[in-house]
């Protein structure tokens, strides 16, 4: 035989035979693990969320007619925190004024009645404090629109004033009674922007998100 046999047709494999059909042949070869790296199922993005709204975006948005109502209660914080300053700065000059005008003369009675009235003003600063930080929450919750804060608006205001004229009968020095007064006035102003019929219109239970409890926002 000689050596220069072409070999097979060009239309048979190597080894002899015939061509396999189409799709047919040998495997791919087996994935190994850690070699090759399969794709992951596509995860969608993340939404971003939205800020909650801060005190200045809750300004911006509130309607104009809540603005006196927010702003009175500023004030009316402002006039107790003021109030609570001098009166710990003064406070033994106010029991002076206090154990004069009721004429106490004994000094041992005298000296149980300081203590007495010492404490009541402790006590009554106190209360101012916790008022002003429960104010802070109420102001919040009133500009986002919430209706129980819309409530307890008119619960203080009303409470307030009564409170506020019930001390007239208590012998205070006469600045601290202009103080109240003047309080008593802020918060009268209070009660009237607050039950306007544009207020309460804003604080309706149909309308969304008014309804929503204190620890939900």
């Amino acid at each position: 035989m000689s050596s220069d046999y072409p070999g097979p047709p060009p239309s048979q494999p190597p080894g002899g035979g015939q061509q396999p059909p189409p799709g047919y042949g040998p495997p791919p070869p087996y994935p190994t693990y850690g070699q090759q790296q399969y794709p992951a199922y596509p995860v969608p993005p993340a939404q971003p969320q939205a800020p909650a709204p801060g005190m200045s975006e809750s300004w911006a948005s509130a309607p104009r007619e809540l603005r006196p109502v927010v702003a009175l209660l500023l004030i009316n914080l402002a006039l107790s925190l003021i109030l609570t300053v001098v009166t710990i700065i003064a406070r033994h000059s106010i029991v002076d004024y206090q154990l004069d005008h009721r004429n106490v003369t004994d000094p041992q009675q005298r000296e149980l009645l300081r203590h007495s009235y010492t404490y009541g003003i402790v006590g009554r600063v106190v209360g101012n404090i916790v008022v002003s930080v429960v104010y802070v929450f109420l102001v919040r919750a009133l500009l986002r629109g919430r209706r129980w804060a819309y409530r307890r608006v008119i619960l203080l205001g009303a409470i307030g004033i009564i409170g506020l004229l019930l001390l007239q009968t208590t012998p205070y020095p006469a600045w601290m009674r202009v103080e109240q007064l003047l309080q008593a006035v802020v918060l009268a102003g209070l009660l009237y922007f607050v039950l306007r019929p544009e207020v309460k219109a804003h604080f309706d239970p149909q309308l969304p998100g008014r309804d929503t409890r204190r620890f939900q926002g």
